[in-house]
């Protein structure tokens, strides 16, 4: 069986093949911990094609097709079985995250008020709090891992859709790509053709599987491949970041993946202790993505890990969004990842030139080249292909580019009907500035988040690498520069979350202002500190500018020191 728009089986039916021949192999192994101790549980194919077939069976039952069902549970094999059930059943998944007295509920309520799933998964002893959460959460079912009686596949009609991957939420009200049998499947084969040590050995990733780069990534690419995916919930990694190499270590991964901070945190918050006896050297991929990816964090991790058999060439940054079902580009290839110093004022201008100086460069890193479907880089306004080396909207076509958002007709024609002149395709405006150099693709930030003051655009992103540069005493990761629109100009202003209380925060604003204005050449209008947790994020760890933005105006933001530290650097 095949999915139109592609030769390649979907998803579903290389499950159920793959269990049919070879069903005591595992397919999963989720890891939890008590103390020390590593606690594995192992999926079979035969146990993951059996619990999902008796699932679909049900929902085949309660519901209609293309009804949706959110899928609530806990990080591990239920979430696997519920996501197969819904292909099995051509029912449209929603994953989210579980109901828990212990996470912000109010972008699930949302969420689940947008699909209106008619049925909720859930693992067990869920069910009531689920029911009692107040969200849009239809009749809830629990999975049940050991469940018998595989229903037969159906064949997926490719353009239905398969599931509503929910974007991160950098707005208030996160919208659902729909994403298609043919586009899932057009991604994963995509990622096996351009990165062919994903079918050879284990996928090991804390990812969640909600997020489109865990979904992809640590569950469905894994299954289509054949290869064991090994997976450890998020929370597992953040408390001991050491687990996910331990595993990557103990299963000779082939492929792990994550975002900037998961290396980042590997190198500060792993021991000496805890590195000893590692073994990497069966890493062909380290695959990062989900946000700026920075130079230094790659070579911090290859100096960290080296000694332990990391090779640098195993660095893979890549670019990829929900709306293209993941991947648009990545650089899969044998060698290191490639890192330029590009000149600060050029780039303002919006021309990619190298450096002379490296005291007015900024090191950006190449995300490689197009991952099976077309790229251009587009001037937003005037809807024209730009030169290589020109900074313009990164535009997308392919097999694997969303039909568009779930129940938004306009928005949908907006980031989805790109149009040119010399082109009948329909193209997907990314919303992300890049340019070309040396063939490879380069990010450069967000087209919205853009700031220009005195004509001159600032990519936030570099603004913020500034300030944790020069300002341990501020959360890395935990800074958010934007620009404040007063009609006939535009100011700049940077909110730092503070790390060390017993840091003069009068100090510390001053500080960041003078080395952006040294650096930069802007002065910000406000150096803006505030306590811990202040800065909002997405659910995959993305700062979100524009509601900083939006909370600073208000007033809605503590600010640790009074009066504003402004126009004083």
């Amino acid at each position: 069986m095949t999915v139109s728009g592609t030769s390649a089986a979907p998803l579903a039916v290389a499950v159920s093949e793959r269990a049919r021949v070879r069903p005591d192999d595992p397919a999963l192994i989720t890891l939890t911990y008590r103390g020390t101790d590593c606690l594995p549980h192992t999926l079979t194919c035969g146990e993951l094609h059996s619990a999902a077939g008796a699932l679909g069976a049900e929902l085949r039952a309660l519901t209609e097709p293309g009804a949706r069902v959110a899928i609530l549970c806990e990080h591990g094999p239920d979430y696997a079985i519920a996501f197969l059930a819904c292909l099995y059943s051509a029912r449209v998944a929603v994953p989210l995250f579980p109901v828990s007295p212990h996470r912000n509920m109010d972008r699930l309520i949302t969420v689940l008020a947008d699909a209106d799933p008619a049925v909720s998964l859930v693992c067990a002893g869920a069910e009531q709090r689920t029911r009692d959460s107040g969200a849009a959460v239809g009749r809830v079912l629990v999975v049940t891992p050991g469940a018998a009686g595989a229903a037969p596949v159906l064949d997926p009609v490719g353009d239905h859709p398969a599931y509503l991957q929910y974007t991160s939420g950098s707005t208030k009200a996160p919208s659902g790509v729909e994403i298609s049998h043919a586009n899932h499947t057009a991604a994963l084969e995509q990622l096996r053709a351009g990165m062919p040590p994903v079918a050879v050995r284990p996928i090991v990733t804390w990812l969640p599987f909600f997020h489109d780069m865990g979904l992809i990534l640590a569950l469905s690419l894994p299954l289509y491949t054949g290869v064991l995916a090994v997976t450890l919930a998020p929370a597992e990694f953040a408390k001991r970041p050491i687990r996910w190499l331990r595993a990557c270590s103990d299963y000779r991964a082939g492929t792990t993946a994550g975002p900037n901070f998961g290396l980042a945190l590997a190198v500060t918050a792993t021991t000496a202790a805890e590195r000893e006896g590692l073994d990497l050297s069966a890493l062909e991929l380290l695959i990062n993505g989900a946000e700026p990816i920075r130079a230094e964090s790659l070579a911090a991790f290859t100096k960290m890990f080296a000694p332990y058999g990391f090779r640098h060439s195993a660095h893979t940054p890549g670019y990829g969004l929900a709306e293209a079902t993941l991947p648009v580009a990545f650089a899969a290839t044998a060698e290191p990842p490639l890192v330029e110093e590009f000149d600060r004022s050029e780039l303002a201008a919006g021309r990619a030139v190298l450096a002379r100086d490296p005291a007015h460069g900024v090191a950006l890193v190449g995300c490689g080249t197009a991952a099976g479907q077309q790229i251009r880089i587009v001037d937003p306004l005037r809807h024209r292909v730009v030169a290589d080396g020109e900074v313009g909207e990164v535009w997308v076509a392919g097999p694997n580019v969303s039909a568009g958002y779930f129940r938004r007709p306009q928005a949908s024609a907006d980031v989805f009907g790109g149009r040119l002149p010399d082109s009948h395709e329909r193209w997907l405006r990314t919303g992300d500035l890049g340019f070309v150099h040396d063939g490879q693709l380069f990010p450069a930030g967000r087209l919205k988040d853009m700031i220009i003051v005195a004509g001159r655009n600032h990519y936030p992103a570099d603004i913020e690498a500034t300030a944790a540069h020069v300002s341990p005493e501020v959360r890395a990761g935990h800074i958010a520069a934007f620009g404040i629109d007063h009609g006939d100009h535009e100011t700049l202003v940077l909110v730092a979350e503070l790390d060390d209380r017993l840091a003069d925060p009068v100090t510390v604003a001053r500080r960041i202002g003078a080395a952006v204005a040294a650096a930069h050449d802007i002065a910000p209008a406000d150096v803006m500190l505030v306590p811990r947790g202040q800065i909002p994020k997405t659910s995959s760890g993305k700062l979100r500018r524009g509601e900083c933005r939006a909370r600073y105006r208000a007033g809605a933001l503590t600010r640790i020191t009074e009066p504003p530290i402004r126009q004083s650097f």
